[in-house]
């Protein structure tokens, strides 16, 4: 019996959320929840947007929440906010093509599903096969906000481009298509094999 491969974008997604839910994203805050295919027309049905998508190809999201011994958690309890954060990961199908006005519609649609599920910041993380234009990279790079991070990680080359910020950065080194080549055994997963 043989394993089917994977497409590249089924092979990414689970890095993606393996990454989240394991490794370094973990110190970030504890991803709990993992959804495949969200459909908006749902979530976004009050939300009166131009031209809302109809499915987002993975969301992940958790709280901030401490962890540990009885004093750790007293601790996160009295000093630490408690807030919810979420990653959507969307994939573009020919990312030579696409147009600012695409990538600012999507981060409407998340800043509509943040508000509707309360998430006080977001990853949002486009993916695909191929560079974006030089255009679109110099509008990435020069996106700042504060509670949401924008990363491109292109598959083909494995590189990233990201908007400026501490999320958007600490994004780009949880998302890079570079890692992707890492094996980590199944017990101690924070070391390489």
């Amino acid at each position: 019996m043989t394993i089917p491969k994977l497409s590249a974008k089924e092979e990414y997604l689970r890095f993606v959320e393996k990454s989240l839910f394991l490794k370094g994203g973990r110190w970030i805050a504890n991803f709990d929840l993992a959804i495949r295919d969200l459909d908006l027309t749902k979530i976004l049905k009050d939300k009166h947007l131009a031209e809302p998508e109809k499915s987002m190809d993975l969301i992940l999201y958790g709280g901030v929440k401490g962890k540990g011994f009885v004093l750790s958690r007293a601790f996160a309890f009295l000093a630490s906010p408690t807030y919810v954060v979420c990653c959507c990961a969307i994939e573009f199908k020919n990312p030579s093509k696409v147009k600012w006005s695409t990538i600012v519609n999507w981060i409407r649609q998340a800043r509509a599903i943040m508000e509707v599920m309360q998430f006080e910041w977001s990853w949002i993380l486009f993916f695909g096969n191929g560079s974006l234009p030089d255009k679109i990279k110099g509008h990435f790079e020069r996106f700042n906000q504060r509670e949401v991070g924008l990363v491109y990680a292109d598959l083909k080359n494995k590189t990233t481009c990201k908007s400026t910020g501490f999320i958007a950065k600490r994004g780009d080194t949880l998302f890079h298509p570079s890692n992707l080549d890492q094996k980590y055994s199944r017990l101690k997963f924070w070391k390489k094999v």
